[in-house]
């Protein structure tokens, strides 16, 4: 699974790297997309860099063999094998183009990349309500991320079918001419509250 820890970075490239934000894996230049329908069926797509953190740091202080990199490329093929995972890519030094396209059934709940490493969630709860969530780097983040060449860099948009409610949202940016058109939106690069939006899908 995407979750699993590659082995083959030696500690010395570990010790510095603290964060640990998401389980090693930096979200990088990636859009994320979000379309709920009436039914409260929804599809995300990620489309952007994943990269391993500590391949990263290992490739920073010189530490990331041939064969490092040789067992990233093939981890590549892992990747592709994750459900939704529809393009993986490997660019070097622990970063992967990744395309992923997830379609969820009313009810079904989804974590990017897992319900341990929560970048996007949506969360279909008890009470018929969807809470879509993201995550902000905090400023800590921000300092260890460009300390390995790093940075957290992205956009999140969701869209809602005509007929939902949207109860609460911090969005940056939100649909116009009365919510009929565009999208909820949010710049995803600097701290902040980390993104959120509750919908009521038509009953």
């Amino acid at each position: 699974m995407i979750l699993r820890k590659l082995r083959i970075i030696p500690l010395t490239a570990i010790v510095s790297i603290v964060f640990l934000v998401v389980g090693c894996w930096i979200p990088e230049n990636f859009e994320a997309k979000i379309s709920v329908k009436k039914d409260g069926s929804y599809t995300f797509i990620y489309d952007g860099t994943l990269t391993y953190a500590l391949a990263l740091a290992a490739a920073k202080d010189g530490s990331l063999s041939r064969e490092d990199e040789a067992e990233m490329q093939r981890e590549a093929a892992t990747l592709r094998r994750e459900p939704g995972f529809k393009h993986v890519d490997y660019l070097g030094k622990g970063r992967y183009k990744v395309y992923v396209e997830k379609v969820g059934r009313p009810g079904e709940p989804y974590y990017f990349l897992s319900q341990e490493m929560k970048i996007f969630a949506v969360r279909p709860l008890k009470d018929g309500t969807i809470n879509i969530t993201g995550i902000r780097p905090s400023k800590s983040n921000i300092q260890e991320f460009k300390s390995i060449g790093a940075k957290m860099d992205g956009k999140l948009t969701v869209s809602v079918a005509r007929g939902i409610k949207v109860l609460r949202h911090n969005a940056q940016s939100e649909p116009y001419l009365f919510g009929l058109l565009g999208s909820y939106k949010w710049e995803i690069k600097s701290p902040d509250v980390d993104p959120f939006i509750v919908l009521k899908p038509s009953s």
